[in-house]
């Protein structure tokens, strides 16, 4: 589909290589992630439409050009069945900008999806880096020294700071007289113990980001609802990559309050965007180690908001989504997708079958 020379031209022109072919040799996780985009890129491919997006892979992708790409193939996937006519890149009347997609149901009115990923934050990743080299450090202490360091980090602070903590560490670590003993600062606490004492259960605990979860998320949406202001309805399909499911006050509500939250804060940040159809939120697939019990994992909350879905899409894989509609008038597309994300775990059996090809467990045992 790409061609036989894409793996070497993709990452000479970009360094790097999604996910789905790099994991692919390492984690069997990644082989339904693997075969969904084989199932999706076949299909897509009768449709002439696609083409343009075709090129653009052919040519090489930024990671952002690629996840567009997908939640395209997605959507795609996700709304096509017998009498729906699916357009890629479709133009947005009285506007210089096109949509994603066009979906024309056999029975019912068009309408047209915008897709956008929400990556990480870049002070979520600076966060992140910073307790990385904490950790690094300490750990070099250990073997160092020749002692254990269990570390809870209560707050960041500036590089003087942090250096002045460390050494502090390191300097007991080579004096470690006592059995335990204990560094305490404003950044946090850490424990230095002789080799064979023994250790807590956590070693490095990071200190606690707090954050507006919504925020930055209700940006995004603004920015694709003026982008795809137009005479036909318009969803918004959005991944939250940026971990506003998992690490967010949202993930300690109960479905029904999630459904709320998310429902009120749309209608709030897309007040006035009477083109709006509504949006679909998702986690994207999301890894759940452990988590291979459908039974378990499933989970399906409507209210008058809304409508809060979990499935599990294989075995650790899961997907979280919330879908509001924001007209009255158009309850049949809601349904349309709450039935297509309801059903997701079926998609790769079903495109398998469809194919001739045989199913995943096969694959598997080879």
């Amino acid at each position: 589909m790409l061609g036989p020379s894409w793996p070497r031209r993709q990452f000479e022109r970009k360094g790097w290589w999604p996910s789905e072919f790099n994991l692919l040799a390492f984690h069997a996780a990644v082989l339904p992630q693997f075969l969904a985009l084989v199932m999706r890129l076949e299909e897509a491919a009768e449709e002439p439409t696609f083409a343009t997006v075709l090129r653009g892979l052919k040519r090489g992708v930024t990671s952002t050009d690629w996840r567009h790409a997908l939640l395209q193939l997605e959507v795609s996937r996700a709304l096509r069945n017998s009498g729906t006519t699916i357009i890629f890149e479709p133009e947005i009347s009285g506007s210089r900008n096109r949509a994603d997609l066009m979906i024309t149901p056999s029975e019912g009115s068009p309408f047209l999806v915008e897709t956008t990923s929400l990556t990480r934050a870049d002070v979520d990743q600076a966060w992140e880096e910073y307790e990385h080299t904490i950790w690094q450090a300490v750990t070099a202490f250990e073997l160092r020294h020749n002692v254990r360091i269990a570390v809870e980090l209560i707050d960041h602070r500036n590089e003087a700071e942090t250096t002045t903590w460390l050494a502090t560490i390191e300097t007991t670590a080579a004096n470690s007289e006592h059995e335990v003993q204990r560094v305490e600062s404003a950044m946090g606490r850490a424990e230095v113990r002789r080799a064979g004492s023994p250790m807590p259960e956590s070693t490095f605990v990071g200190a606690v980001a707090t954050r507006d979860g919504w925020r930055r998320l209700g940006r995004a949406l603004q920015a694709k609802a003026r982008q795809s202001e137009g005479s036909l309805p318009v969803w918004l399909r959005v991944d939250a990559l940026d971990g506003f499911f998992q690490f967010t006050e949202f993930a300690t509500l109960d479905w029904a309050e999630r459904v709320e939250r998310v429902a009120t804060n749309l209608r709030e940040d897309l007040a006035g965007a009477s083109h709006l159809a509504g949006v679909v939120l998702s986690s994207g697939p999301a890894v759940a180690v452990g988590a291979t019990d459908s039974t378990a994992e499933n989970q399906t909350t409507r209210s008058t908001s809304g409508c809060g879905l979990r499935r599990l899409i294989s075995a650790h894989t899961v997907r979280e989504t919330v879908i509001v509609a924001l007209r009255d008038d158009l309850t049949d597309q809601r349904e349309r997708w709450i039935a297509a994300y309801a059903t997701e775990p079926d998609w790769l059996s079903q495109d398998l079958s469809n194919q001739a090809r045989p199913q995943l467990a096969t694959f598997l045992a080879d």
